[in-house]
């Protein structure tokens, strides 16, 4: 396999598991979910960005935002956590997932300057 074959069977096994979102979304709440009760952290889990808006491409990632009163200290520790709970659960280590800690005056700007939060719950639900 040339490193162009491996590029492209990259590229398709990516927008593979983007398109799989509406399943996954619930593996990744979960995983996110746990972590934050592992580190004793209090936060809302919401998605956004262009795998909410149905307009992914092979560049995306997905995005996750995970509200909170303050950024915990140990906040790569976390998101170790919620990668580890993902492969645990089949998913790749590549998996494309952007984990964001807002605070609610951060989040509140980029609400108003136009992205679009979805809350993690709703999501999923709306997608059964």
């Amino acid at each position: 396999m040339s490193g162009l074959d491996a590029y492209i069977e990259f590229v398709r096994e990516k927008m593979r598991l983007l398109s799989d979102f509406p399943r996954i979304s619930v593996l990744i709440y979960n995983a996110v979910k746990q972590a934050l009760e592992k580190y004793n952290v209090r936060g809302e889990v919401y998605f956004f960005g262009s795998i909410i808006e149905g307009r992914y491409t092979a560049s995306s990632d997905i995005d996750v935002a995970i509200l909170v009163e303050k950024v915990p200290e140990e906040r790569r520790e976390i998101v170790r956590e919620i990668m580890r709970g993902l492969e645990g659960k089949g998913l790749p280590f590549w998996l494309p997932l952007e984990i964001h800690f807002f605070t609610p005056s951060l989040f509140s700007a980029l609400k108003r300057g136009g992205t679009n939060f979805i809350k993690a719950e709703d999501y999923i639900q709306n997608s059964l």
